[in-house]
């Protein structure tokens, strides 16, 4: 689900997984999740596999805004379209 946030937000995400936030940062998916499963990273939600029914994984919902206050700038779509790349 995508919410508009004005016409320059309309293509960007606004939740990411850990693999998609750690291409942002320049670290791994790993440290991602390590850090935000010890609160150390406030970049959005961890859901406990428990929560989940029979997943084997925590899920990691990583909010747009939060990343872009972790890194310190905005996205923009041309950031998540390099992503998006092969």
């Amino acid at each position: 689900m995508m919410h508009m946030r004005g016409k320059e937000s309309k293509d960007l995400k606004e939740i990411f997984n850990a693999k998609e936030a750690s291409y942002y940062i320049g670290c791994s998916a790993q440290k991602v999740r390590e850090r935000m499963k010890r609160k150390l990273w406030d970049l959005g939600e961890v859901i406990p596999k428990g929560k989940l029914g029979n997943k084997e994984k925590c899920e990691y919902n990583i909010y747009r805004y939060k990343l872009e206050k972790h890194i310190g700038r905005k996205l923009e779509e041309v950031d998540t379209n390099e992503h998006s790349r092969p």
